[in-house]
């Protein structure tokens, strides 16, 4: 009978304890969304980590909303980081906590790790992930004018095609026409070039010439791809038929 008293005591004890500690996390947890609904953001955060910690991290909204406030609003994206991973790993908001953690991660100027963050949202959300396509096709994009600007064809070409190969038909396509217009640019710099010896240097013209064509035709396949992509494009119909206008009067028969 003693051993029995015993042992219900020690029950009524960590009952006790158990409660207390559940009244201890949900009044620090009440004490976070005071203080937001305060906009004491950086209040709230720290209160909703001890709450957080106190209860293992089992509650997925709530680590969601840390993620979101250290990002939106403290500006803490190591910690913004941290939390949108817990959140992916929760399988909670998986598409928002993965732009959100790519975000982060551009902020802290982590690009390999942004970009495979991207990559890996994308699979994991497929029908959810026109945001996480945007961000991956317009860091290649970007990278690709940079290169194409500098006049480093075989760069600008590699992120333009990375830029393209994505779901989204209007992502795709500008990622396509990106690809056609370098090509029929660099074609109709090297025909510029080679013009004005056109007749004294037969020879070296025609090496040029050939080196023209062959882009004008590369653009012209990229385009043509734009165009199965998305048919209503403007941009692709019109520099398609100017590709088009450039390749005629070097196949002309002799």
């Amino acid at each position: 009978m003693k051993k029995l008293l015993l042992f219900v005591l020690t029950s009524l004890f960590v009952g006790g304890a158990l409660f207390a500690q559940e009244d201890e996390s949900g009044k620090l947890k009440n004490a976070g969304n005071a203080a937001y609904k305060a906009k004491n953001y950086k209040e709230a955060v720290e209160n909703w980590e001890k709450y957080l910690k106190a209860i293992d991290y089992k509650d997925d909204a709530c680590v969601y909303n840390v993620a979101l406030l250290s990002y939106k609003f403290l500006k803490n994206y190591p910690q913004a980081e941290k939390y949108f991973d817990m959140s992916i790993k929760n399988n909670y908001k998986v598409a928002s906590s993965y732009q959100g953690k790519a975000d982060a991660q551009e902020n802290q100027n982590k690009i390999a790790e942004m970009l495979k963050t991207l990559e890996d949202g994308i699979k994991a959300t497929p029908g959810q992930n026109v945001k996480l396509e945007k961000m991956y096709s317009d860091y290649f994009a970007k990278e690709g004018q940079k290169f194409q600007k500098a006049n480093n064809i075989a760069k600008a070409a590699e992120n333009f095609t990375k830029s393209s190969q994505v779901s989204n038909k209007q992502l795709k396509a500008r990622g396509l026409l990106s690809l056609g217009t370098l090509y029929f640019n660099n074609g109709a710099s090297i025909l510029q070039k080679a013009t004005p010896f056109a007749n004294s240097e037969k020879e070296k013209y025609e090496a040029e010439k050939a080196k023209a064509l062959a882009d004008f035709k590369k653009a012209q396949d990229y385009l043509n791809q734009a165009a199965t992509v998305e048919p209503a494009n403007e941009s692709v119909k019109e520099t398609l038929k100017q590709v088009k206008e450039a390749i005629a009067p070097l196949v002309e028969k002799k």
